[in-house]
């Protein structure tokens, strides 16, 4: 009967894990409100979903915050162009998209183009989050290596766009998708990026996620 109740056993651990990837998911989605701090807080949701929800650290709600904390300043400089070029190329996404619609033939073939080639900004975006939450760049240290990555591992970029885009169209779908999917779907990137940052990391670098 005590061993039921002891916090130790896997009910309650697996309760608590619940409780913690919930959780980072909504306080994620209420951070991201201002638009300013999606940044920061994506950083911070990769970080502690890659440190706690992967790896069982304790104190997942204060690792969050500390990590969002950290990163405020330099993330909401970074938002706001980001935000901004976000939007051009979603615009410039449906116009050529109307444009293929309605001319065919070569307006199709740009299209497809302009489709491919958002590989690049989309990946750039994809790779700079992690590192902002992972470790300590300066922003255009931050930008060039982003870029970097994105090129050099072209196949997990596209793998990490196809998840992060996935995980949006879900969460629009099914707005109760919000206090799930944005935890999930960081752990599942923490799988793929994780496993380029050790590449590039000395190995003497102390790192719990490396251990």
């Amino acid at each position: 009967m005590n061993r039921l109740f002891d916090p130790q056993n896997l009910f309650f651990q697996a309760l608590s894990w619940m409780v913690d990837l919930v959780g980072i998911s909504l306080f994620w989605a209420i951070l991201c409100l201002p638009v300013v701090t999606i940044v920061p807080a994506t950083a911070a949701l990769y970080h502690t979903a890659a440190l706690c929800l992967r790896q069982g650290e304790k104190g997942a709600f204060l690792r969050f915050f500390r990590s969002f904390w950290q990163n405020l300043k330099q993330g909401c400089l970074l938002s706001v162009p980001l935000v901004i070029l976000g939007a051009l190329l979603f615009w410039g996404q449906n116009v050529m998209a109307a444009a293929s619609v309605l001319l065919g033939g070569a307006a199709t073939a740009l299209y497809g183009v302009y489709s491919v080639a958002l590989v690049l900004p989309l990946g750039a975006v994809c790779w700079m989050v992690p590192l902002l939450g992972r470790f300590d760049f300066k922003s255009g240290e931050l930008v060039r290596t982003a870029f970097v990555l994105t090129v050099g591992h072209l196949p997990t970029t596209v793998l990490v766009i196809a998840l992060v885009c996935g995980t949006a169209f879900l969460c629009l779908l099914a707005l109760p998708g919000v206090l799930l999917l944005p935890s999930v779907a960081a752990i599942l990137a923490s799988l793929l990026q994780e496993r380029v940052f050790r590449k590039y990391l000395p190995e003497d670098y102390q790192d719990p996620l490396f251990f």
